[in-house]
């Protein structure tokens, strides 16, 4: 269990153990409390660390103003990806609202069929809105978060792709594979709102997805990372994402190398 530090061990440590060189204290100390010392440098480790020994990381020696650019940069890239993030969902959000309200007050499903997708949208329990019975539909899956509209779109996938095909319209990364391999998509997209939306950084997305056999593997998030930029895309932001990914990439190695060790 990690012991709560103030600021002024905060930099102690940071100098002592991860080789960070300080030129002013009460800058950094403004900083850390601004910017969360977590997510600055377990940002910055991704970028900074050279090795593991003895199941510690080891770092070059670097300024902490060094640590403070590259997480700014995580911070432009994030920032931008949340921007398009917010147009993907309220585009997927709105035509769910409308396709399924179709579905569902057209009378057109069969009796399983609607049972089951009533069902799955009265569990949602949408604040502030009696409980659904089947009426007003689109009120119901306009106030949804992301997490709880995918269980209607995994149910449209598999019972009724047809309409799944209309939500996800003109997104081929969601339209083209197996139903398993779209969910993995849907869920990866979900856990990379989750991250940005509560300012962790996108490296930490970037690194920490465990793959075959226990070792780390990112290249379905990087897949994601790259649909979600190319909503609507930025040069700079593209550049920026390249560098992260290249680190990312190289933590990656070092960790699992650790892991064959």
């Amino acid at each position: 269990m990690k012991h709560f530090k103030s600021l002024d061990e905060q930099i102690d440590y940071l100098h002592d153990n991860k080789s960070i060189e300080f030129q002013d204290r009460e800058t950094a100390k403004n900083i850390l409390l601004d910017c969360n010392y977590y997510n600055l440098i377990s940002c910055g480790k991704i970028k900074f660390a050279l090795d593991i020994n003895k199941k510690s990381h080891v770092y070059e020696k670097h300024d902490f103003i060094e640590w403070c650019d590259y997480f700014d940069t995580d911070c432009r890239v994030s920032e931008y990806l949340m921007s398009n993030l917010i147009e993907f969902e309220r585009i997927i959000n709105s035509r769910t609202a409308f396709y399924v309200g179709e579905l569902i007050e057209k009378d057109v499903l069969t009796t399983r069929q609607y049972n089951e997708i009533v069902e799955i949208i009265a569990n949602a329990k949408i604040e502030n809105l009696d409980d659904y019975i089947g009426q007003e539909t689109w009120r119901y899956i306009s106030k949804m978060t992301f997490g709880k509209m995918k269980n209607i779109l995994f149910w449209l996938l598999d019972n009724h792709n047809e309409t799944y095909k209309k939500v996800v319209l003109g997104y081929i990364f969601l339209e083209n594979g197996t139903n398993a391999q779209i969910k993995n998509r849907i869920n990866d997209i979900i856990l990379l709102r989750n991250y940005l939306f509560h300012f962790t950084p996108l490296n930490l997305y970037l690194v920490y997805a465990v793959g075959k056999q226990g070792r780390l593997n990112n290249r379905f998030r990087i897949k994601v990372v790259n649909f979600i930029l190319s909503l609507k895309s930025d040069g700079k932001i593209f550049s920026q994402l390249k560098e992260i990914i290249i680190h990312s990439n190289n933590f990656i190695k070092i960790k699992n190398s650790q892991q064959s060790d």
